[in-house]
């Protein structure tokens, strides 16, 4: 049996993630470009809900890929708790955001929340892709 490597796997999914996030970003500023308040809400959306998944990422990361024995140090307690901490600060600026932002379009809503289900959909497709073709 092949043996994984989780931290080539990762910074591979990474790479595809942050392209991902990029290309929809900047598919967010073009539907965006005639309004420049429409512009900041959807930047300002965009990033708490960007920030907010890449804590969970990283909180899913140390629960799911650390070793057993690493999971014990007490940095780690440590990283976990606050890696869940910041991505309840996120949701938190994310709904205080999305107040203040109730009189923007559904659209400037719609794009920038939606990061939080293309970035991982997207990613996931195209890193299947890839380490399926690196197997063949």
């Amino acid at each position: 049996m092949k043996e994984v490597n989780h931290s080539e796997e990762s910074l591979r999914f990474v790479r595809i993630f942050a392209v991902v996030s990029l290309v929809w970003f900047l598919i967010g500023i073009a539907v965006h470009y005639s309004s420049q308040e429409q512009v900041l809400a959807f930047i300002q959306i965009f990033l708490f809900s960007l920030l907010d998944l890449v804590f969970l990422i990283l909180l899913f990361w140390f629960l799911f890929f650390l070793k057993p024995e690493q999971k014990a140090l007490r940095v780690n307690k440590v990283r976990i708790l606050l890696f869940g901490f910041f991505k309840l600060v996120c949701l938190g600026f994310l709904a205080i955001t999305l107040k203040r932002l109730r009189n923007a379009p559904a659209t400037t809503h719609l794009m920038g929340i939606s990061i939080m289900w293309i970035g991982p959909l997207i990613s996931g497709f195209f890193w299947k892709y890839f380490m399926n073709s690196k197997k063949n």
